[in-house]
């Protein structure tokens, strides 16, 4: 899956805010975070669903924190099962 297919296909997140069914940030990092799972999932070979489920997991455990503050948590999270930091 490219970075295109993520984002034109609403595969990134379908509850993710959106305006004319493009991503909204509501700050340039919220921005870089989405950016980064993508990369990280295409450097990988890893799915798509790999990363969906950690943003899942992330948000169950705090249902309270901020949409994109859940995804950082997935992010570090996912990063840490893919062997990129050893």
């Amino acid at each position: 899956m490219t970075r295109t297919d993520v984002l034109d296909t609403g595969v990134a997140e379908p509850t993710m805010p959106r305006a004319n069914g493009q991503p909204v940030f509501d700050a340039p990092w919220q921005a870089r975070a989405l950016a980064m799972a993508v990369l990280v999932v295409e450097r990988t070979g890893r799915r798509w669903d790999d990363f969906r489920h950690q943003l899942v997991a992330a948000i169950d455990a705090d249902p309270g924190r901020p949409y994109w503050e859940s995804w950082v948590v997935a992010l570090d999270h996912f990063v840490g099962t893919t062997g990129l930091l050893d």
